[in-house]
C-alpha cells in the first residue's frame, strides 16, 4: 500500500511540476525544458557549474567546439547524460557539434528525445557496450557517473570509451576524490584513500572514491593517457566537489 501511495504521489507531483513549467515557459520566464523530479533552478544552475569547467578544459586542449561553416562536424558524447543538465548548456553555448547522449534510465532518455531532438540519444541496455562504431567521438564527457561504478567496472567502461574515441580525441570524466570524502561517511577515509588509492562503498547504493595517484597509475590500462586530474573543480550532486580527469587517446589522427 505504501508503495502505491508513493507512486501516486510522485505522479501527482510530476504532473503539477509539468504544469508549472509549461506556464512559466509560456510566460517567457524560462526558455528551457525541465525534467520531472527536478527544480527549475537546480536543473539550470547545476548544468552551468558542471558544463563550464568541462567546456573550458575542452577548448584549452584543442577540442574544436566552435568549429562551424563547411568543416566536418565535431562529435561529442555525454556518457551517462541523465536528463541533460550539461547538454542544455553545451547545445546552447556550442551549437555546432553533433551531440550524442546515452544513459541506462529509460525515462530520462525519453525526456531527452522529446526535448532535445537535435541530440542523438540511446539507451544503454548492455554492460560496458556503447552503441557507436570505433573512433566515432572527437570528445566525451561525463558527470556523476564514474563514482557509481565499482573500480573494475570503471576500467571496463574506460576501455569502451577508449574504443569509441578517435585517435587524438579527448575524454573528460568527473570522479569523487579527496574533496568528496566529507559526504562519503567512512572513518579515517583520508588515510584509507592515501594508502589504497580507492574506496568503494555499497551501502545505500554504489559509491567509489579514487585518488589522483590511483587514476594516474591504473587508468592508462584502458589505453588513454592521463593528461591531468583537476581536484574539486566540478560541483556535483548535493554540492559535492568532484575532480575532473582529462584523458587523451594517444596517437596521431
Amino acid at each position: 500500500m505504501k508503495t502505491i501511495i508513493r507512486a501516486t504521489g510522485k505522479r501527482a507531483l510530476n504532473a503539477f511540476q509539468s504544469s508549472c513549467v509549461a506556464l512559466v515557459r509560456v510566460a517567457g520566464l524560462i526558455d528551457y525544458p525541465v525534467p520531472p523530479n527536478s527544480s527549475i533552478r537546480h536543473y539550470y544552475s547545476s548544468g552551468v557549474s558542471c558544463a563550464l569547467p568541462i567546456a573550458t578544459m575542452a577548448l584549452h586542449h584543442g577540442v574544436p567546439l566552435l568549429r562551424g561553416g563547411t568543416a566536418e562536424r565535431v562529435n561529442v558524447l555525454d556518457f551517462g547524460c541523465g536528463s541533460g543538465r550539461e547538454l542544455l548548456q553545451f547545445t546552447r553555448q556550442f551549437p555546432n557539434p553533433q551531440y550524442f547522449g546515452c544513459d541506462a534510465d529509460a525515462d530520462e532518455v525519453e525526456f531527452l528525445r522529446k526535448q532535445y531532438p537535435s541530440v542523438q540519444t540511446a539507451r544503454l541496455t548492455k554492460d560496458t557496450v556503447l552503441p557507436y562504431e570505433d573512433q566515432r567521438m572527437d570528445a566525451i564527457y561525463s558527470v556523476s557517473t564514474m563514482w557509481r561504478l565499482h573500480p573494475e567496472l570503471q576500467l571496463a567502461w574506460l576501455k569502451e570509451l577508449h574504443r569509441v574515441t578517435r585517435v587524438g580525441g579527448m575524454c573528460f570524466l568527473s570522479t569523487d576524490g579527496f574533496q568528496a570524502l566529507a559526504s562519503f561517511g567512512v572513518r579515517d577515509s583520508d588515510r584509507w584513500l592515501l594508502e589504497r588509492g580507492v574506496l568503494h562503498q555499497e551501502e545505500n547504493g554504489f559509491r567509489t572514491v579514487v585518488s589522483p595517484e590511483y587514476i594516474r597509475r591504473t587508468w592508462p590500462e584502458s589505453g588513454f593517457r592521463v593528461v591531468d586530474v583537476i581536484e574539486g573543480i566540478i560541483c556535483g550532486l548535493n554540492s559535492r566537489r568532484q575532480d575532473l580527469v582529462v584523458l587523451r587517446r594517444p596517437g596521431r589522427a
